[in-house]
């Protein structure tokens, strides 16, 4: 299981992450953030709006392009992994999940008897070749938006755990729904003085999750405190913008860019500042620099 499991996250790189909108009445998904049951994924590029089951949890790991639902009850264990694919009908998916697909070298997965029941495609999965273990069931189903590609949840889990897994897996997608795709970017509302306020802007010395080379915390009431290292306030800016710094901030603009704005307060003899910001892909970049995001611990 644990084998055939790993290798699902090299089909990441194969289907369409699920990527909604930055703001509006549907939540965008937020790499890293857990969803508890109840609460709403969206995915407007697939027109997709589904709620995560009872007795479980579900998260989009960084780095990764499938969303992984994961039971939080002691009776049953399982994961399912869902994903969006650019295939538009029933019939398509049936014949390709028929051929199977290779995980790797040794281990081969597919379809047993794909059988589709109204706009829903589902079937149970086995795998062949070395490393295989019989004591585990495989699931798969899938439903088409009518106005464009399909959403799929696939799972191996313990045999004993089948048929609950199963259940809940054609419940979650049966009770999805659907709606035109929107291919907008999902940063053209974004209000960055909404998404900044109380989050802290962290820089590394030397690889993600190194030591901390410089970090800004913008508090909400449009104050902010930092401690700059190395190169100055932001790379290429003017070195004499380091050490312990504090003042006001504020942004301008809507969308993927903006200029954010820093007031030095009096005693730091410090000209104002205006840095553009980008994001892309869930990172926020002030020029080429990354700069990571977090819950502010400073601001009350």
């Amino acid at each position: 299981m644990n084998k055939i499991i790993s290798h699902l996250f090299v089909l990441a790189i194969l289907v369409t992450p699920l990527v909604v909108n930055a703001q509006g009445k549907k939540s965008r998904l937020q790499p890293g953030k857990f969803y508890e049951a109840g609460e709403t994924l969206y995915a407007p590029r697939f027109g997709f709006t589904a709620k995560v089951p009872a007795g479980w949890q579900g998260s989009l790991p960084r780095e990764s392009e499938v969303f992984l639902l994961q039971t939080t009850t002691p009776d049953v264990f399982g994961e399912v992994y869902v994903f969006g694919r650019e295939v538009s009908d029933l019939a398509s998916l049936k014949k390709i999940w028929i051929e199977g697909t290779d995980l790797s070298e040794s281990i081969r997965i597919k379809a047993v008897d794909p059988v589709i029941k109204g706009d829903m495609i589902s079937s149970e999965v086995v795998g062949e070749g070395q490393s295989i273990n019989k004591g585990n069931r495989g699931y798969i189903a899938a439903r088409c938006n009518p106005d464009g590609p399909c959403i799929t949840a696939f799972t191996i889990m313990p045999k004993q755990f089948y048929e609950p897994i199963k259940n809940a897996m054609e419940q979650f997608l049966l009770a999805a729904t659907f709606e035109p795709p929107n291919n907008a970017s999902p940063y053209a509302t974004l209000n960055w003085n909404e998404f900044l306020a109380n989050k802290a802007l962290v820089t590394y010395a030397y690889v993600e999750g190194g030591s901390k080379d410089s970090e800004i915390h913008l508090c909400a009431n449009g104050s902010f405190t930092a401690t700059i290292k190395k190169t100055g306030f932001m790379k290429n800016q003017n070195p004499q913008y380091h050490g312990k710094l504090s003042g006001t901030w504020s942004t301008k603009g809507i969308g993927e860019q903006t200029n954010i704005t820093f007031t030095f307060s009096e005693k730091s003899k410090l000209a104002p500042i205006e840095i553009a910001l980008t994001i892309k892909e869930d990172k926020v970049y002030a020029g080429d620099e990354r700069y990571f995001v977090a819950q502010s611990t400073k601001c009350k």
